[in-house]
C-alpha cells in the first residue's frame, strides 16, 4: 500500500484500490493514485495549476470523469500534476484544483501508459466514516 491507495492486479488492466476520509479525498487519492501510475510524483514540479469544474449523473461517473480528464489533459497538453486540491464534491459536481507542470521527457519516467478509467467493477462506498472504491484502468 502507499499511502492511502493499494495497486491491484488485474488482468490486462490495472487496478487500484483508493481511501479517503471524506468523499473529496477519496477523489483526490484516486488521482494521486494515477499520478504514482503514470510517472514517479517526486519528478513533478508545482509550475501551473489547472482548475476542474466537472459534472456527472452518480459519483462512480463523476469519479471517471475526473480521471479520464486528467488522462486527457496528459494526452493532449502534456500536463502532469502531483497535488490536487478537491474544494467540493457534491451533487455529482466536482470543484477541483491540480497543480503541476508539462511533461518533460528524461525527467518524467512513464512508468505506465493508460489509456482510460474504466467502470469496470467501480462502486463508492462509505463504511463506518471511510470512503472506498476500486477503480481499473485501461492500460
Amino acid at each position: 500500500m502507499t499511502g492511502r491507495f493499494e495497486l491491484v492486479d488485474h488482468t490486462g488492466d490495472l487496478g487500484v484500490r483508493v481511501f479517503g476520509e471524506s468523499l473529496a479525498r477519496l477523489f483526490e487519492q484516486a488521482a494521486e493514485a494515477l499520478t504514482f501510475i503514470l510517472t514517479d510524483p517526486e519528478t513533478i514540479r508545482l509550475k501551473e495549476s489547472r482548475r476542474l469544474l466537472l459534472e456527472a449523473k452518480t459519483d462512480e461517473e463523476l469519479l471517471v470523469t475526473w480521471l479520464n480528464e486528467l488522462v486527457y489533459l496528459f494526452e493532449t497538453k502534456g500536463l502532469l500534476f502531483k497535488t490536487y486540491d478537491v474544494l467540493s464534491v457534491h451533487d455529482h459536481h466536482l470543484d477541483a484544483l491540480a497543480q503541476g507542470e508539462p511533461y518533460a521527457e528524461g525527467r518524467h519516467p512513464i512508468k505506465t501508459a493508460v489509456k482510460a478509467a474504466t467502470y469496470h467493477q467501480l462502486k463508492i462506498e462509505n463504511r463506518q466514516g471511510v470512503w472506498t472504491t476500486q477503480v481499473i484502468f485501461d492500460l
